[in-house]
Parts: structure tokens; C-alpha cells; sequence
């Protein structure tokens, strides 16, 4: 203690303790990046910073919209914010952009998220698509602490750029929630995928011939130890570090994309694990 004490008072007079950084449950973070590939074959490319909390649970009243009667639900939902960081792109000088008067952009680009829960337990896999649940939105809102839009509500044109590192003012962060009902209370395995982060798309050959339109995708893995008997949230784990990847909008249809068109820069890659989160044992 006294030699901690005295390190204090030896510290230079003009430096102080950094203050913590206050995360607010936003474990998860997908940076905005996009490879040289990317970029390249696409001038007007933007590419969200997307920071997420695991997936919770919640209980709740949920009023059927054709009996009005309520009845007590399990809901999950994902609780997410967006940032529009700028890509780090090569200047161009060589004044070749094409230029075209006539028909300007028709507007700003604009922020259309979808997201998809994919459960993955025995290989068999159900797609659950997000839901608006009004009730369960406002007391997810309250628990949080913060208010959130839901799927409908985030839409609008892309925030502008906030410098990497740099806290963005009101305006320029995106706060959002997914919610879903339904899901299996036996689910062990699931993957989250949030489409709309980025406009980055890529068109490759089909199996039938025909053209088959991948999108830049957020993917992140989770998995439960737990059972149907008792779900709680404190049973979801995140099983690795969440990345972009294109896919296409069926999940059903990436059986048909070769391994490698999924990557951003065309390559196959294992994804690390979440740094302090549980490892997954082997699925079977």
C-alpha cells in the first residue's frame, strides 16, 4: 500500500488516471472495416461500427391482437447501437470518377436493418425472423434504461461519419432492438445475422445459373447449457467473436455459396474466440 501510494505521488503533475471506459453492456463490438477487394470494386461502399449486448430474455405480457386476451411470453431480444465510421480509403488524384449531371444520387444512403435468428442444434435449421412486440418494447426499454427503436422505427438515412475513437453526439448513433417469440425452448445453438449494416454486396453465380446476390452480413454465434424447463439469459453464451460475411438473404441458400465468397477478402477463416467468453464444446 505505501509503495502504491508513493508511485501516486511520484507521477508527473500533468498526468492523471485515464477514466474508465463505461461500457454499458455493449460486449460485443464488429468494426467498421471493408478489404482493399471491397473498396475497390465499390466506390460508394459504407460500412456501420456495430456494438451489441448478448442476447437476453425477458417475460413478459404480450395481448393477442384477435382474442385481446394477454398471456405471460418468453421473449428474446438483442439490444444493439450503430456508429458510421469512416473506411480507411487510398486518395484518389487521378480525377477519373465518372461524372453524370444529369441524374444525381436520389438521395442520401439509407439504414434498413433486417435480422434473422438461425437455430443450428442436431444440424437441423430454423429461421426465425425479428418481430415488433410493442408491449415487450417498452418494458425492454425501461430494464435497459435507454430508449430503443425497433426494427421500423431505426429506419432513415445512414448517421454521419464519427472519427474512429471518438464518442458520437446525439444524431449519429443508431440505438436499436431486436425482438423474437416462438423460438425453441430446446435451442442449444443459434446465429444472429443483421443484414443492412452495409450496403457492401456481391453477385456470384447461382445453382441453377443464375445470378445469386450476397450481402455484407454481421454474423454472431451464441449458445445455451441450459435447458426448456428454466431459460434464463444467464445461460446464453457467446460462442465467438462476432464478423462480417456476405450472404444472401436465404439463409437456407448458403449451402450454395462456395466457402470462400463468404469472407470480405475472399478467403476462408476460422473465427477467433470472443475474448472472455466460454468456449463451446463440440456441437454435435
Amino acid at each position: 500500500a505505501f509503495a502504491l501510494a508513493a508511485a501516486c505521488l511520484a507521477a508527473p503533475a500533468g498526468l492523471s488516471a485515464q477514466p474508465p471506459v463505461i461500457s454499458r453492456g455493449y460486449q460485443i463490438k464488429v468494426p467498421s472495416e471493408a478489404a482493399g477487394l471491397e473498396l475497390s470494386n465499390q466506390s460508394d461502399l459504407w460500412v456501420l461500427e456495430v456494438q451489441m449486448k448478448p442476447v437476453r430474455m425477458l417475460w413478459t405480457d404480450i395481448t393477442d391482437p384477435v382474442t385481446k386476451k394477454k398471456s405471460r411470453e418468453l421473449v428474446w431480444y438483442l439490444v444493439y447501437k450503430a456508429i458510421n465510421r469512416p473506411l480507411d480509403r487510398q486518395q484518389d488524384t487521378s480525377d477519373t470518377d465518372p461524372v453524370n449531371e444529369e441524374d444525381p444520387p436520389p438521395g442520401p444512403p439509407m439504414f434498413i436493418p433486417e435480422f434473422t435468428l438461425v437455430t443450428t442444434d442436431g444440424g437441423v435449421q430454423q429461421a426465425y425472423a425479428d418481430q415488433i412486440i410493442p408491449e415487450a418494447q417498452a418494458v425492454i426499454s425501461s430494464r435497459e434504461r435507454q430508449a430503443l427503436g425497433n426494427a421500423v422505427e431505426v429506419i432513415g438515412p445512414v448517421p454521419a461519419e464519427t472519427p474512429h475513437e471518438t464518442e458520437p453526439q446525439a444524431g449519429e448513433v443508431i440505438h436499436g432492438i431486436v425482438t423474437w417469440r416462438g423460438i425453441d425452448p430446446e435451442t442449444d445453438y443459434f446465429t444472429v445475422y443483421l443484414t443492412g449494416f452495409s450496403n457492401g454486396f456481391r453477385i456470384i453465380n447461382g445453382p441453377d445459373g443464375q445470378p445469386l446476390v450476397l450481402r455484407k452480413t454481421v454474423v454472431q454465434d451464441f449458445w445455451r447449457p441450459g435447458d426448456e424447463f428454466e431459460q434464463t439469459e444467464r445461460e446464453v453464451r457467446v460462442e465467438s467473436a462476432a464478423r462480417w460475411e456476405y450472404r444472401p438473404d436465404d439463409p437456407g441458400a448458403i449451402a450454395s455459396v462456395p466457402p470462400g465468397a463468404v469472407r470480405p477478402e475472399g478467403e476462408q477463416a476460422v473465427p477467433a474466440d470472443a475474448d472472455g467468453a466460454a468456449a463451446a464444446p463440440a456441437q454435435p
